[in-house]
């Protein structure tokens, strides 16, 4: 029986060891593709301290209530390029950054960029009266529960997600920016060709 077990041995293997091999080294090739986005394109993303994604990730959809009541997906901005900002109205840094969001959002226009700030903690009353104060026209979606902050793992705020119009995420920036920047805009309408 030894001898059976050593023949076998012998002969399989040498299968199971390639086999696992190709496993090894195919498996993760297939699953992880780089990101859509050539090295010129990061360098720049990095000039504007945003932190280009490395590998191809396709951001993660979710439906919420917006300001005026009405329910809003992340697949509906499809074929637009979307600035995904989490924040809160209790935030100052938040607070500092909307301007540029809004102008932005103005300059570019929403057929081109949404701005889609998700308010952390927050419930559609509270975001309702806050852009009506500061007169923002951008989507402003409540995520009283935090189920969207938790799906895009998000801690520290203000944050923001670059995605593209495919709704691959290109891009993310934690802290404030300058998101009206001329550079910037140029690089969105660029892709955009």
């Amino acid at each position: 029986m030894s001898n059976l077990n050593s023949i076998l041995f012998k002969k399989i293997w040498p299968c199971l060891f390639l086999l696992l091999s190709l496993l090894v080294l195919v498996v993760p090739a297939v699953q992880s593709k780089p990101a859509p986005i050539s090295a010129e394109e990061k360098k720049f993303l990095k000039s504007l301290r945003i932190t280009p994604a490395t590998l191809w990730i396709e951001a993660h959809d979710f439906a919420g209530e917006k300001s005026d009541g009405k329910k809003v997906s992340l697949k509906d901005f499809r074929g637009s390029f979307v600035f995904l900002n989490f924040w809160a109205t209790w935030c100052t840094p938040c607070l500092k950054e909307m301007p540029d969001l809004e102008k932005a959002y103005q300059q570019m226009g929403q057929k081109k960029l949404v701005v889609l700030a998700v308010a952390m903690g927050e419930g559609v009353d509270k975001i309702k009266s806050f852009g009506e104060k500061f007169g923002l026209t951008f989507p402003l979606v409540a995520d009283p529960e935090l189920e969207i902050t938790k799906l895009y793992g998000v801690v520290n705020i203000p944050v923001t997600y670059l995605i593209d119009p495919e709704g691959i995420v290109l891009g993310r920036a934690l802290g404030i920016r300058d998101w009206a920047s001329p550079d910037l805009l140029a690089f969105l309408n660029s892709r955009l060709k």
